[in-house]
C-alpha cells in the first residue's frame, strides 16, 4: 500500500500542487487564492501563490489548522511534521521526503522564499490522509480532516482517507481500479475467477474474500481494513457485523455505476479522477447521439439463455440503463419499467425477444448447458422470423462487460461495443 500511496503522492505533486524550485512570479490580475479547512477559510499572513501551475502555501499558518505540529532544524533545513501517529519529513532544497520512514522522491524541490517555507499542499494532505481538492474557478484549495458519506444504510464519518479498502461486489472491484485504488481484499468474480481477465493485471496481491453472496468475514478482519464497501441488496444482514470491523459504506443498487463511483470517489478523495472519467463519458455519449442518425429509432433487445431450457429478456439493469442514456428504445413488448428482466419459460414466447437489433449475453456460467438451450431455441422458426435475426442484426456480446461486472470500465467497454455495432 505504501508503494501505491507514493505513486499517488507523486502524481498529485506532478499534476497540481507540487513544490517547485522556480522563483515566485507576481500575480497578474488574479483573485487571491483561498485555503479552506473543514469549511473555515484560513487567514494567512502570506498569501498562497500559484507557481508554474502549482499551488504553494506557507506552512506556519496551515499546519496548526490541520491538528499537526512542525519542527524545523535550521542547520539541516529539515522540516518534521507530525499528526496523530504519522510523520512526514521534508528538507528545504531537496526533492527527497519520507512518510512514516518510507522514502518518497518528489518531482521538485521544497523551497524557501522571503523568509517563508512554502509546502506542497496536496503532498501533506494526502500523506496525512486528508481530503484535498482544488477549485480552479474559485481559486480555492479545500482541505477536510474528516468526511461524512451518505449511503444506502445512512451516514458514515471517515476520519482519514482510506488506504486499506475492502470491496464486496463485482461492480466496485471495477470502480475502485478505475479510480486508481487497488483494494487490499475483494470478492471473486462470478466467472474467470479469481478476477475478470480485463481487471486481472491490476489485481496482483489482492486477497480473495470468496463469493459476493457470502464474503469471508474472518479474512476481512485479518486484512485490518479502514473502509469496507458493500451493497445493501447483497449484504444488508451483515452490515452491523462489518461496521464493527471498519467504517462501512453500502450502495443501494448494484448496477447504478455512476452513483456508486461518485460515492466511492468522495470517500477515497478521487473526485478529480471521477470528474475526468465522467467528462469523457459524457463527451462520448454526446458523440454517439450526434452521429447515429436515423438508427436512433432502432429498437434494441437484450436476451440470454439458461441451462434449464429457459431464457430472459433484460429490460433495465446495467446495459439497459446505458441504452436508455443513449436514447435507444426497447420494443413495446419489453417496456416494463418496474422490472429488471422478464423470464421466458417457453419457446412460444420467442416473439417477445424481437428487436431491430438483438444482443445476446449468454455465457457458460453453468458449464455450457446454456448454449444447448440457445441452440434449441434458435432452431425454432419463431426465432428465424425475428427482425433482428432476419436483418443480420443479431450479435453475441460479452456477458462480463454487458452484465456481470457492472463497473465504470465495463460501461466504457460496453459503449465501445455500441459504437462498433451501430457503426458510429
Amino acid at each position: 500500500m505504501l508503494k501505491s500511496l507514493f505513486r499517488t503522492l507523486t502524481l498529485g505533486l506532478t499534476v497540481a500542487l507540487a513544490a517547485v524550485s522556480a522563483p515566485f512570479a507576481p500575480a497578474v490580475a488574479a483573485a487571491p487564492i483561498q485555503v479552506v479547512v473543514d469549511g473555515q477559510r484560513l487567514a494567512l499572513d502570506v498569501a498562497p501563490q500559484v507557481v508554474n501551475g502549482t499551488t504553494m502555501v506557507p506552512y506556519s499558518s496551515l499546519i496548526p489548522k490541520l491538528g499537526a505540529t512542525l519542527s524545523f532544524d535550521a542547520k539541516t533545513k529539515k522540516l518534521v511534521v507530525k499528526r496523530n501517529q504519522q510523520k512526514v519529513e521534508l528538507t528545504i532544497g531537496s526533492d527527497k521526503a519520507s512518510v512514516d520512514g518510507a522514502s518518497v522522491t518528489l518531482p521538485a524541490k521544497v523551497i524557501e522564499r522571503s523568509g517563508r517555507t512554502f509546502v506542497p499542499l496536496r503532498f501533506l494532505g494526502e500523506a496525512f490522509g486528508l481530503w484535498v481538492n482544488w477549485n480552479d474557478s474559485a481559486r480555492t484549495a479545500s482541505i477536510e480532516t474528516k468526511r461524512t458519506i451518505a449511503h444506502a444504510m445512512g451516514q458514515t464519518t471517515l476520519t482519514s482517507v482510506p488506504k486499506r479498502v475492502v470491496v464486496l461486489f463485482n461492480g466496485m472491484v471495477d470502480i475502485s481500479l478505475t479510480l486508481g485504488v487497488k483494494p487490499v481484499g475483494a470478492i471473486e468474480s462470478w466467472v474467470q475467477t479469481p478476477w475478470y481477465h480485463y481487471l486481472r493485471a491490476d489485481m496482483s496481491g489482492v486477497k480473495s474474500l470468496g463469493s459476493e453472496l457470502q464474503p469471508n468475514i474472518e479474512a476481512i478482519v485479518a486484512l485490518k481494513p479502514d473502509l469496507i464497501i458493500g451493497a445493501k441488496t447483497r449484504h444488508e444482514k451483515i452490515y452491523d457485523q462489518l461496521s464493527k470491523i471498519a467504517p462501512t459504506l453500502f450502495v443501494g443498487q448494484l448496477f447504478e455505476w455512476k452513483e456508486n463511483m461518485s460515492m466511492a470517489a468522495k470517500a477515497l478523495n478521487k473526485e478529480a479522477v471521477n470528474d475526468a472519467f465522467m467528462a469523457d463519458w459524457n463527451k462520448r455519449v454526446a458523440s454517439f447521439k450526434a452521429n447515429i442518425g436515423d438508427r436512433a429509432n432502432s429498437e434494441v433487445s437484450i436476451v440470454r439463455f439458461y441451462d434449464d431450457n429457459s431464457a430472459r429478456i433484460y429490460v433495465t439493469g446495467f446495459a439497459g440503463s446505458i441504452l436508455s442514456e443513449l436514447g435507444l428504445s426497447r420494443p413495446k413488448s419489453q417496456q416494463s419499467p418496474d422490472k429488471t428482466f422478464v423470464d421466458l419459460s417457453s419457446q412460444e414466447q420467442i416473439p417477445l425477444m424481437d428487436g431491430d437489433i438483438i444482443f445476446d449475453i449468454t455465457s457458460s456460467n453453468q458449464g455450457g448447458d446454456e448454449f444447448k438451450t440457445q441452440e434449441a431455441w434458435q432452431k425454432n422458426p419463431l426465432w428465424t422470423n425475428l427482425k433482428g435475426v432476419k436483418n443480420g442484426k443479431y450479435y453475441k456480446v460479452n456477458d462480463i462487460t454487458w452484465n456481470l461486472s457492472g463497473g465504470a470500465t465495463a460501461a466504457k467497454m460496453l459503449l465501445d461495443d455500441l459504437f462498433f455495432y451501430f457503426d458510429v
